[in-house]
């Protein structure tokens, strides 16, 4: 199958217009029409459920979705292992939990750039089903991620930890005032979600629900207010005018890094992961 059949289907997808789609693919309108066509045909399905002005896809177009995506990002880290121009050169495609990198992760990578100049990373954000999903269908040599899957095919090692604090713009908060003046709930996912139902119970609805950590502090910064942060970023807030609210309890949790256990690259996974070992977040 055309690979550009896909990359269209994908397109029309993001915009739910063909005339945008067209836009952004330098083709005609009726190009992204006939390319539709000849992979609905192809795969015998309807993709998209046409509307006046109104395109969404079917159940079988969602379907497709991934399975789209993984072809694509497949073919395009074939094309990039080819071009590598010193044989020797090991690329590794590492995924981080959303949330998760920060200045100490940054430093480690910093070490291993210098140290293991041979070493090309690809380094992408994703959630922590989708860095599951890419681990196993080999688009990913490796993630940083919280807890072990507990999937059959991956194997996972401790390398560190995620521990968060309760940060406030107001220096003199209680535990209790920091939750009720303009509270930012960061979605740090189930575990946090859970340590925070249990120790704080049904408070009123957060000012602000996010999971993106700079939309985070910078509503802190510009409003005031509280949220948990990660520790290891206590210098930094603290020059934005946020520090830790001493009664507050704090959250932890192991950081792991997991990998295929049949992945080919495991003399390459292993060398990037001492570079993390004994990580503080």
């Amino acid at each position: 199958m055309d690979t550009e059949l896909l990359r269209t289907f994908l397109e029309v997808r993001n915009t739910r217009h063909f005339g945008r789609a067209a836009e952004n693919l330098f083709i005609t309108q009726a190009a992204v029409s006939a390319r539709i066509k000849q992979l609905e045909e192809a795969l015998g399905v309807a993709l998209f459920i046409r509307h006046r002005n109104n395109i969404q896809l079917s159940s079988e177009g969602e379907r497709l979705v991934s399975h789209a995506e993984t072809v694509l990002l497949a073919l395009a880290r074939a094309r990039e292992e080819v071009r590598l121009e010193d044989a020797r050169s090991s690329q590794v495609y590492l995924g981080v939990r959303i949330g998760i990198w920060s200045n100490p992760l940054q430093q480690r990578l910093h070490a291993l750039h210098r140290e293991a100049p041979d070493v090309a990373l690809r380094i992408e954000s994703r959630e922590s089903g989708e860095l599951i999903r890419k681990l196993l269908d080999r688009t990913l040599d490796l993630a940083i991620a919280y807890e072990p899957p507990g999937v059959p095919e991956l194997e996972s090692v401790p390398i560190g930890r995620l521990t968060l604090r309760l940060y406030s713009s107001r220096p003199a908060d209680t535990l209790e005032e920091a939750l009720a003046g303009n509270y930012v709930f960061l979605d740090w996912g189930g575990g946090f979600a859970r340590f925070h139902t249990k120790r704080f119970g049904e408070q009123r609805p957060p000012r602000l629900h996010t999971n993106l950590n700079d939309l985070a502090s910078d509503f802190l910064t510009e409003f005031g207010g509280a949220c948990f942060l990660p520790a290891s970023l206590l210098d930094s807030l603290a020059g934005r005018g946020l520090t830790p609210v001493a009664t507050a309890p704090s959250f932890s949790r192991p950081l792991n890094l997991v990998y295929h256990s049949s992945s080919a690259k495991r003399a390459q996974i292993d060398r990037v992961a001492r570079y993390f070992q004994g990580v503080e977040v």
